[in-house]
C-alpha cells in the first residue's frame, strides 16, 4: 500500500496564495462592479448639475446682452377699461433665445467646459476623502435631439392678483462618457424669462406673434 505523499512547504505556500488569489478576485470582482455603477451614477449626477449651472448662467448672460428692450418677450392687449384681455408672446424673439442658448451650450461642450472629474476619494462616502485621490475622468458630449421649448403659466398671487410667467424648458440630452461606459441621459432645466403681475380679471387667450 503506497504511503501518500507528504505535502512540501513550498507546495503549502503555493496553495495557500492561490487559495488568497481566488478569495481576492471574489471581492474584487463585485467590488469593481459596486464602483464602477456609483462612479456611473455620481457622473451623471454631477453632470446634471453642472449642465444646468451652465444653461442658468447662459440665459442670464443672454438676456444682459438683449437689455430691456431686446429681451421684451410679452405684452399684453388691454380693452377700453385698461383690463387685459390678452398675453402676447413673441415667438420670433423666444426662438431666437432658444437658438442661442443651444449654440452657446455646444459651443461649452466643444471647449471643454462641461467636462468633469470624479475624485476617488467621493467614492468612498467619507468626508475625510472627499476631493482627494486620483479622479475619474468624465466627458460630457450634448447630442443633436437637444430642445428648447417654453409655455406660459398663470398662478394666484394674492386677491385679484394673478402672477404671469413664461417658462422655457430646456431640454439637453447628452452622453457621459466615462474610460469603460457610455452613459445616456436626458437633462431638463426650466428657466425664467418674464414675470409679471396682472391685476384684475385674469386673461383667457394667448397670442403667439412672429411665427413664420
Amino acid at each position: 500500500m503506497p504511503f501518500p505523499r507528504k505535502i512540501t512547504p513550498q507546495q503549502t505556500t503555493a496553495l495557500l496564495l492561490l487559495a488568497l488569489t481566488g478569495a481576492l478576485i471574489a471581492f474584487l470582482i463585485p467590488a469593481v462592479r459596486y464602483f464602477r455603477t456609483l462612479t456611473g451614477a455620481m457622473a451623471v449626477s454631477n453632470a446634471s448639475d453642472l449642465i444646468t449651472q451652465t444653461v442658468s448662467n447662459i440665459v442670464e448672460n443672454e438676456m444682459r446682452l438683449l437689455g430691456p428692450d431686446g429681451g421684451k418677450f410679452v405684452s399684453f392687449e388691454k380693452d377700453g377699461d385698461g383690463q387685459i384681455t390678452a398675453i402676447v408672446t413673441d415667438t420670433s424673439r423666444v426662438n431666437i433665445l432658444s437658438a442661442e442658448l443651444l449654440n452657446a451650450i455646444v459651443e461649452a461642450s466643444d471647449r471643454g467646459d462641461l467636462d468633469l472629474s470624479i475624485p476617488f476619494g467621493n467614492l468612498l462616502g467619507i468626508s475625510f476623502f472627499l476631493g482627494r485621490g486620483p479622479t475619474v475622468p468624465v466627458k460630457i458630449t450634448m447630442l443633436t435631439s437637444s430642445r428648447v421649448d417654453f409655455r406660459n403659466v398663470l398662478t394666484d398671487a394674492g386677491i385679484n392678483q394673478t402672477k404671469h410667467q413664461l417658462l422655457l424648458e430646456v431640454c439637453v440630452d447628452a452622453d457621459v462618457l466615462l474610460p469603460w461606459e457610455i452613459r445616456s441621459t436626458q437633462i431638463v432645466t426650466e428657466v425664467l424669462v418674464a414675470e409679471t403681475i396682472i391685476v384684475g380679471r385674469v386673461p383667457q387667450t394667448y397670442f403667439y406673434t412672429g411665427e413664420t
